[in-house]
């Protein structure tokens, strides 16, 4: 279970950080735009933290992706 949540933290991770660098934003861009610490977006996108659904939102609108492709 461990593991698999491990992966899901990687994953999410990743494609916020391709989805971010498609938009030229910095962590800090991003953090400014979503209301949310450039910090914490490091962790996220380092996959040491797991966002709540409404973070996930407030990304995925400031990049212009759908939600689910933080999953893919």
């Amino acid at each position: 279970m461990t593991r698999d949540l491990d992966s899901l933290k990687k994953i999410i991770g990743n494609n916020i950080k391709k989805y971010r660098k498609q938009m030229r934003y910095t962590q800090k861009d991003l953090g400014i735009q979503s209301d949310l610490n450039d910090l914490y977006i490091s962790q996220l996108e380092r996959g040491v933290a797991i966002p709540s659904i409404p973070c996930l939102f407030k990304i995925s609108s400031v990049l212009k992706t759908d939600i689910e492709k933080f999953f893919i």
